[in-house]
């Protein structure tokens, strides 16, 4: 009596455990994925005579200045290079701030394509 007590209990615990995993499972099959966010960083804008490079951050399509000097190291497709190799539109691939003002260095390329988004 015991044991059909405890195989009753048994299979409604597992019979209460399927209903609920089925009511959480998200139906992603039927929702639209969102496109993919722009996380790249491209060059806004040179200032050779300031020293500075503005970024866009596409991710918030925000700018930030930033500062270059002397130690800044400039890689431009993946040769050293000058701030003046430095065009609008390169992409940044990898950048090392000196302080939130300063560049101790900086990476760019020519830009990756935009990711498509549903209005492209």
């Amino acid at each position: 009596m015991k044991s059909s007590r405890l195989l009753f209990a048994f299979a409604a615990f597992a019979l209460t455990l399927l209903l609920a995993l089925a009511m959480t499972t998200p139906v992603s099959a039927s929702k639209k994925k969102s496109p993919p966010d722009d996380t790249r960083i491209l060059i806004d804008s040179i200032d050779a005579s300031a020293g500075t490079i503005t970024v866009k951050i596409m991710t918030t399509k925000t700018t930030k200045i930033y500062k270059v000097d002397s130690s800044t190291t400039i890689t431009v497709n993946g040769q050293g290079g000058k701030l003046s190799d430095i065009t609008s539109g390169l992409q940044v691939r990898d950048m090392v701030e000196r302080d939130s003002e300063w560049l101790d260095s900086i990476s760019v390329s020519p830009a990756d394509p935009a990711p498509k988004t549903s209005k492209n």
